[in-house]
């Protein structure tokens, strides 16, 4: 029986570029940052929102992978599905954000379920940024 969901992947082209950007832009907590033990370069890099505690977002480089080649992953960084980050405030998250230097692709917007601003990162993936009705 599967239990939970506890690591997600995100492609990026740099490790320690999409660390800086998720840290200083978005405010999220490094939470790994470990060698692999076979002695390379390699690193388990995660990140989550301040506070999250059930899902870490795993910053892989494109050279892991099991299909394709390395080449074949570049081309789909910031092609894949973004996140549904959830706000207690998003027209004053938009704001802070924006002064970060992230890019937003509208302010935020009424909608029936609550209010919604779509923000892109730094590779180009689209992540929604929402505060909930009720």
């Amino acid at each position: 029986m599967i239990e939970k969901v506890t690591y997600v992947f995100l492609l990026v082209r740099d490790q320690q570029e999409a660390l800086t950007w998720y840290t200083e832009k978005l405010g999220f907590d490094m939470r790994a940052n470990d060698p692999f033990p076979d002695n390379s370069q390699k690193r388990w890099i995660t990140i989550a929102p301040p506070g999250q505690k059930e899902i870490e977002i795993v910053l892989q480089p494109p050279e892991w992978g099991v299909e394709g080649s390395t080449e074949e992953r570049k081309q789909i960084i910031g092609k894949s599905p973004g996140f549904i980050l959830r706000s207690t405030d998003c027209r004053k998250d938009y704001e802070e954000l924006s002064a970060r230097g992230v890019r937003f692709l509208s302010p935020p917007t009424e909608e029936f379920w609550g209010i919604s601003a779509f923000l892109v990162d730094l590779y180009g993936y689209e992540h929604n940024l929402v505060e909930s009705r009720g």
